[in-house]
């Protein structure tokens, strides 16, 4: 807003009204004094026709200095009108140093804050729409999948001997290291939960030995792959892992979000695979009761049961350790 006010409104509606009266009164009396000498005066039409031009002058003149003055109300009503139809582009720039002028800019302020408010809240629309579609293209649908996690064991106190550069470095070789053998066995990642990965098998048909069989091999790879696994961390000057395994199945619910490619699942398997893998022995496998029923016929494999724990008792479960037949 301006620091002063050259002119106010009122002032200028009084010089207004002063020069029409002034004018008037100074050619009145110009006229007045000079009446006998100026020889149009003589006649009476020719003063009536003076009369009315005169008064027609002074109206003329009145009218441009009125509109002048009434031009920047006019703006302002018409940005107004603009404004209440939504219009927050508009400006009204008026520059006059009176109190329109101050209004002007008031109002000129007030618009360009309701337009940053109008594109703030057009902002947060589109975020809210966005979650919305991924609400409503968050389809679900229910499967029976083999769902596998490995965890790295102790790696709370390994992290704490590490700086977090380090600790970033170890975690990305230990997942990264996982991941490409899940690839290389047609499995899925799902995601990584801190320090264990969780994959999966889709739709796993477990009457297929070839299909089921596939899946054994890609944990107990996991497991082999320890020592290739020792050597790269060496390179990176990183310290030794060691992990679990866990894999269950059963019914999962699967989440397919439009803003990603990749599936999340959830739902009872998922639960189970997370806790029986805190039994797991160090460097080993286990399964689920489910997988044990199929497995079991496997020749290749030895499978033993695991003692039974607080966990197992509360949760019914039934734990399995599966290692390679030598």
């Amino acid at each position: 807003m301006s620091s002063f006010t050259f002119f106010s409104l009122q002032k200028k509606l009084l010089v207004l009204v002063l020069s029409t009266t002034l004018i008037s009164i100074s050619t009145t009396t110009v006229i007045f004094l000079n009446f006998e000498k100026i020889s149009i005066f003589q006649s009476q039409v020719n003063i009536v026709i003076i009369g009315i031009s005169l008064m027609i002058g002074l109206s003329i003149l009145t009218y441009f200095l009125a509109k002048r003055l009434s031009e920047p109300i006019t703006k302002l009503s018409e940005a107004t009108y603009q404004i209440s139809r939504g219009d927050f582009n508009v400006r009204t720039n008026i520059k006059s140093r009176d109190e329109i002028g101050d209004l002007s800019e008031s109002f000129d302020n007030m618009t360009k804050k309701l337009q940053e408010a109008e594109i703030t809240i057009k902002q947060k629309e589109e975020v809210i729409k966005q979650q919305e579609d991924i609400l409503l293209k968050f389809s679900q649908h229910t499967q029976n999948d083999c769902v596998a996690v490995i965890d790295m064991k102790d790696s709370t106190k390994i992290s704490a001997t590490l700086s977090d550069d380090n600790v970033t470095k170890l975690y990305e070789i230990f997942l990264n290291f996982m991941a490409k053998i899940v690839k290389n066995y047609d499995g899925e990642v799902v995601k990584n939960i801190g320090d264990a990965l969780m994959f999966r098998f889709p739709n796993t048909d477990l009457s297929d030995s070839k299909v089921t069989k596939n899946i054994l091999e890609c944990c107990l790879n996991m497991i082999e792959s320890h020592s290739d696994l020792k050597k790269q961390l060496l390179e990176e000057k990183m310290p030794e892992l060691n992990y679990k395994i866990s894999i269950s199945y059963g019914s999962v619910k699967v989440a397919q979000s439009s803003t990603s490619t990749i599936s999340d699942i959830f739902g009872p398997t998922v639960n189970r695979c997370f806790k029986i893998n805190s039994l797991c022995p160090e460097n080993s496998l286990i399964i689920d009761n489910n997988l044990y029923n199929v497995f079991k016929n496997f020749n290749e494999y030895d499978i033993s049961q695991l003692p039974e724990t607080e966990i197992n008792k509360k949760y019914g479960y039934k734990i399995f350790q599966v290692q390679r037949r030598k």
